[in-house]
């Protein structure tokens, strides 16, 4: 499987991008982040997937991120109803597996 990784110059990229892929059927996402970076990932086909990655929000308390009625990235600690929303959740660590199987039925 290709793995490309796309490498985003700001959070605000990287909302505006998942925003460009919500859709009236989907209208909320989620985005991994940790101190360092934040990530999504997206599958291209059966032999390729993309990892988009950005710096993390320069707010300290950003859950939700959202678009305002200017077009601006906001965050916030709620979520606004009716608006689509990104999810921002934080990642305590990455861990490799050599397999699907060895990552699902591996102990914590």
């Amino acid at each position: 499987m290709k793995v490309s990784v796309i490498e985003l110059t700001s959070f605000e990229d990287m909302i505006l991008f998942l925003y460009s892929r919500l859709t009236t059927m989907n209208i909320n996402s989620a985005l991994l982040c940790n101190t360092r970076n934040c990530f999504t990932i997206i599958t291209a086909s059966d032999q390729q997937i993309f990892v988009i990655s950005s710096p993390p929000p320069q707010e300290q308390r950003c859950r939700y991120s959202y678009l305002d009625d200017y077009g601006k990235v906001k965050c916030s600690d709620t979520p606004l109803p009716g608006r689509p929303t990104i999810f921002i959740l934080q990642v305590k660590e990455i861990k490799e597996k050599e397999s699907l199987v060895e990552a699902l039925t591996s102990s914590r």
